[in-house]
């Protein structure tokens, strides 16, 4: 779902030394009609520095505020200003970027949704400079633009108060944001992470490795658990690579679930029909294949698709080429293989996939990292899921903006083990704008979000709370019990399934639910053990 167009915008500036608000008013009172968005919040950044240089640097700031809210009442936007605490010059690019990074990336926090306006104006040319980088290469998600003020100079020569500058650099940040796979999950469109502002350990090893491998046009093998993010990862190897086509479009993807019960759907999908090839192919239909001639080709969930439609994608992926149903001519795309799955590597080798398949595809397999892996990235992520689901749910509540901030929403979620990964993030971010929506206060809006996960996945590892003495070997039974139970009402009571949700091997969990049993008398082995197990 597309997200609308933000109707009000924030105002990202420098303070002018030299002209105070002069640079600013024409910005907010034309950038209505520059933009068709009304500015409703005003970020002033100034240095912060001791001696004569600071008196001058904070006069500056007091008198264009002043001055802002003299000139623009009664309808001055807020005004909230970001002091750069530094000893450093104003010409000191690498410093710039430091404190304007952090800058944009917390406005965007603060504000998930909103067009962000960086005014290029004020400020010395390397303060101008760090901005251009940052909002033209793709560092800052959403919405952004880019505007200078006219001086009175430009007035005079017919320049418009307010000028958009359309500066936009092919970068691998800007081609990763603006394009997507053509099929997608509400979970994961292939954007849930920010790639300009990683900081986990596990997921900056994940993308250099991506980065190694993206300009070899060999298979690769996403591993892990759902809700990971495997499909973004998959549109960043793709943005990162040479194997795509120059296009701000969707690209080929196959939800290869699709496929479990009719493998003819398969073969139409990826090769496609000639006219009157089957009953119904009233017209020629081109394959996914041939479409990503040139470009990457994304397999979701590639274990359901059948053994014999593998077989024929091997010849596709060598490059000898296939037959669309119905048509004697050859077609030889040359397209670059990515697929994910979230069965094991013991499962695909030796249950899910023809073996010639599976040397094929497991050239590089990489797992990608879960949530809690990943702690130091959770906040950024968790304001993109929010702001997501209030498009999902057709329902932006006031005051929405604040949980994306919000410490205590965000040390919770931190805390807890996310099984189900930005899955979980969106169930509680459906929750919470439940909550907000119908009044309730913060405290209840998040203690009922959280508890969304709790009631989901059963016990809370943070309400831990150990009583002695205790009988240590029966509590780890029970835990264990508990835990294997519910894996076998998820797969229904398929002990194979129930090993692969566990992520265990099927024996070791035979093993235990056999010990567990003889412990109990026996009585408990029809409810969890299937007789054919």
């Amino acid at each position: 779902m597309t997200a609308p167009s933000p109707s009000e915008a924030v105002l990202i500036s420098w303070v002018s030394v030299n002209h105070w608000a002069g640079p600013l008013i024409p910005a907010i009172k034309d950038l209505k009609g520059a933009l068709g968005a009304r500015v409703r919040t005003v970020y002033l950044c100034y240095r912060d520095v001791s001696g004569e240089e600071g008196r001058r640097e904070r006069e500056a700031f007091e008198e264009t505020v002043k001055t802002l809210k003299s000139e623009l009442k009664p309808h001055c936007p807020q005004i909230i200003y970001r002091p750069w605490k530094t000893s450093a010059v104003p010409t000191d690019h690498d410093e710039i970027r430091k404190f304007a990074e952090e800058v944009l990336l917390r406005i965007r926090q603060e504000h998930p949704v909103d067009l962000l306006v960086i005014h290029l104006s004020p400020g010395t040319p390397a303060m101008h400079a760090v901005w251009l980088t940052l909002a033209s290469t793709g560092f800052l998600p959403g919405p952004v633009k880019l505007i200078q003020t006219s001086d009175q100079r430009a007035l005079d020569s017919g320049k418009p108060p307010v000028q958009i500058v359309d500066f936009r650099l092919d970068t691998v940040l800007r081609r990763y944001s603006q394009a997507r796979p053509y099929y997608t999950q509400d979970a994961d469109d292939g954007q849930v992470w920010n790639l300009g502002a990683v900081k986990s350990r596990a997921l900056k090893d994940t993308l250099e490795t991506l980065r190694k491998w993206a300009p070899l046009r060999i298979p690769v093998l996403l591993l892990g658990e759902r809700g990971t993010g495997k499909t973004t990862l998959a549109n960043c190897l793709r943005a990162m690579s040479p194997f795509q086509k120059q296009r701000d479009d969707e690209w080929p993807t196959v939800v290869c679930g699709q496929f479990r019960t009719n493998p003819q759907l398969a073969r139409s999908e990826l090769f496609g029909h000639a006219k009157g090839a089957f009953t119904g192919a009233s017209e020629k239909r081109i394959g996914l294949l041939e479409k990503a001639d040139g470009d990457t080709i994304f397999f979701d969930e590639i274990a359901d698709i059948d053994r014999d439609t593998q077989r024929l994608l091997i010849a596709a992926m060598e490059g000898r080429g296939f037959h669309p149903l119905g048509d004697p001519k050859l077609v030889r795309p040359t397209f670059r293989v990515v697929c994910a799955t979230n069965r094991t590597l013991a499962e695909l080798r030796n249950d899910c996939l023809d073996p010639d398949f599976f040397d094929r595809l497991a050239i590089l397999v990489l797992t990608v990292p879960p949530l809690r892996d990943c702690t130091e990235d959770i906040p950024v992520a968790w304001a993109k899921v929010l702001a997501r689901a209030t498009v999902t749910a057709a329902l932006r509540p006031a005051g929405w903006e604040h949980f994306a901030i919000h410490q205590d929403l965000l040390a919770q979620i931190t805390q807890h083990p996310l099984p189900g990964n930005f899955r979980d993030l969106q169930r509680v971010a459906f929750h919470l704008l439940a909550e907000i929506n119908a009044g309730s206060s913060d405290e209840v809006a998040v203690e009922t979000a959280i508890c969304a996960l709790r009631d989901e996945h059963g016990d809370d590892l943070g309400e831990f709370s150990p009583r002695f003495p205790a009988d240590f070997d029966a509590r780890l039974a029970e835990f264990r019990r508990r835990w294997f139970d519910a894996a076998m009402r998820e797969g229904r009571g398929n002990i194979a399934e129930a090993a692969r949700l566990l992520g265990i091997p099927r024996e070791t969990l035979k093993h235990h639910v056999s010990k567990d049993t003889a412990g109990r008398g026996g009585k408990r082995r029809a409810a969890i053990l299937p007789s054919n197990s």
